[in-house]
């Protein structure tokens, strides 16, 4: 099963299901490096994929210290801010007031 590094399963999407979007895959995967390669031919480049990529983390939850930042706060990314509220009180992290 493909998972992405923001943590949505391939599996659960329409669109992956439809053939109208391909598997990004963990950060440090070839799936992931052709993904974003694909997108920014059509002028696109998700923030969370990028960033997963160029720091070399699989599952930025599991795998990244920063986690959660601001990429998802922008959003709109499949995890909500009460699940990101969540996760800060349980792993006792203030909320960022980064920017980026």
């Amino acid at each position: 099963m493909h998972v992405g590094p923001c943590g949505l399963a391939c599996s659960a999407c329409g669109l992956y299901h439809r053939g109208e979007c391909a598997p990004c895959g963990p950060g440090n995967t070839i799936e992931a490096r052709l993904k974003i390669g694909a997108q920014e031919r059509l002028g696109f480049r998700c923030p969370v994929l990028a960033c997963a990529i160029s720091r070399g983390v699989d599952y930025c939850s599991r795998d990244c210290p920063e986690f959660p930042c601001p990429r998802f706060e922008r959003g709109p990314y499949p995890l909500s801010h009460a699940f990101l509220q969540m996760y800060r009180r349980r792993s006792r992290k203030l909320p960022c007031r980064e920017n980026n």
